[in-house]
């Protein structure tokens, strides 16, 4: 999972679980308010028609009335029982009638007597049923004792909760929302200055030594930039220093062994003569190597990478009149796409140019050549073939050859496809023998 991803979970998931925490009180809390709501808007109904019915206006048209009036204004219907048993307001469930009359009528002049005139009004009383509750309140009217009950529907309530509810689960939605927003951007600004150093570093890897990482974000994640930068800076120093020291080391060379050549050339002609010249022949393509190494600089990176079926055409074409005046046939088999290996052009063309100047000039004229690249797996098959009597094992461990030449192209192609990772083998199919060069594939 990704930096970003995860900083978005751990802020999403923390928020949700505080909002989870309050808000299962807080519903609660709603949900016991909405209740003790309902039974008080229903006994402040029953009080108020009790107190009503207990004034001097009161008569039986008039009471209707009032009911019907007060029923179209709340939610808690108030139904009255008079004395003689008549019903007025709102019809009364089965539940709701049976639950109010098993209560008993108290003695009324022991409740709410007072000095205006009014009639004696008793406590309210609540019996819960099973839809709802019942808030019952006895009046002296009409000569005798009236039953005044409001009804609480749960139903409605419920409904009340329910919509609460559904506000409480928006807000939370909305709060999640910010908490996912903030998350967001939070994880952006840790994980944007981070890719960017990734980039970078890649950049770098790729020999872009003057890359740079901005410094950006968190002073935590910034410090990273910054110490990356400076380990560029570091690094680009001492592959300068390193080159310079390398050139410089083998301009210094140059000079010595010239002396040595015209020594050597100064030696009366013999067999001790010859061996000293190819020593110092091997010397100096050692030595020139040496320093187009070291002025290549950082210009292919630290990965390398060339077309190897670019390189071998235009190899095979550089030695191609050569063949064709020693009458040699010379095919090249290679890709239609490219051969993507892990070595500069200058390098492979090295190699090949020692592979294929073995092939002309330790073969009989006339004697085929034939060069293929072919891919094998994560790596490519570059063959340099003829018909000739081939090489003989030891020249391989030796890095010389037997017959009568230094052995430098052949060790030169090691040496190039060992440094690339990959390998050198001999080859010998049928009438085809030569040098195989496995080289790894580059990215």
């Amino acid at each position: 999972m990704r930096l970003r991803t995860q900083v978005t979970v751990l802020g999403v998931g923390t928020a949700a679980l505080v909002i989870v925490l309050a808000s299962i009180p807080i519903a609660l809390l709603l949900r016991n308010k909405a209740y003790a709501e309902a039974e008080q808007r229903a006994t402040y109904a029953a009080q108020g028609t009790a107190d009503y019915m207990t004034t001097s206006s009161y008569n039986g048209p008039t009471l209707e009335l009032y009911l019907q009036r007060l029923n179209e204004r709340v939610t808690t219907p108030v139904t009255v029982i008079e004395p003689g048993g008549k019903v007025a307001g709102a019809p009364l469930s089965d539940d709701a009638r049976a639950a109010a009359l098993q209560v008993p009528e108290p003695n009324l002049g022991d409740h709410d007597q007072d000095n205006h005139d009014l009639g004696a009004v008793s406590r309210p009383q609540t019996t819960t049923i099973d839809d709802g509750q019942v808030v019952q309140v006895f009046c002296a009217a009409g000569g005798g004792s009236a039953r005044v009950v409001a009804s609480v529907d749960y139903g409605s309530v419920s409904s009340t909760v329910r919509t609460q509810n559904l506000g409480i689960g928006a807000v939370a939605l909305l709060l999640l929302g910010l908490a996912w927003l903030a998350a967001d951007l939070v994880g952006r600004r840790i994980t944007r200055p981070l890719g960017l150093a990734a980039d970078t570093a890649s950049a770098l890897s790729r020999g872009e030594m003057h890359a740079r990482a901005p410094v950006s974000g968190p002073p935590e994640v910034a410090r990273v930039a910054e110490e990356l930068n400076a380990l560029a800076a570091r690094i680009e120093e001492l592959l300068t220093m390193e080159r310079e020291n390398a050139a410089d080391l083998s301009h210094r060379l140059r000079t010595p062994l010239t002396a040595v050549r015209l020594g050597v050339e100064a030696l009366p002609d013999g067999l001790q003569r010859l061996e000293l010249e190819e020593h110092v022949a091997l010397v100096e393509r050692s030595l020139t190597q040496l320093i187009r190494a070291a002025r290549r600089g950082d210009r292919e990176g630290l990965h390398p990478a060339c077309d190897a079926a670019a390189v071998v055409r235009d190899r095979v074409a550089f030695w191609k009149p050569l063949a064709e005046d020693q009458e040699r046939t010379c095919t090249v088999t290679v890709p239609d796409t490219p051969a993507k290996v892990r070595l500069v052009a200058d390098d492979l063309g090295g190699a090949l140019d020692g592979l294929l100047e073995n092939a002309i000039a330790h073969t009989p004229e006339g004697a085929p050549i034939s060069v293929q690249v072919i891919a094998d797996g994560d790596s490519w098959r570059i063959e340099v073939l003829d018909q000739g009597p081939g090489i003989p094992p030891t020249a391989i461990e030796r890095g010389r050859s037997d017959r009568g030449s230094t052995g430098l192209g052949l060790d030169i192609a090691r040496s190039t496809a060992e440094a690339a990772g990959g390998r050198l083998e001999l080859v010998s199919e049928g009438r085809w023998r030569g040098v195989r060069l496995l080289l790894p594939s580059a990215p």
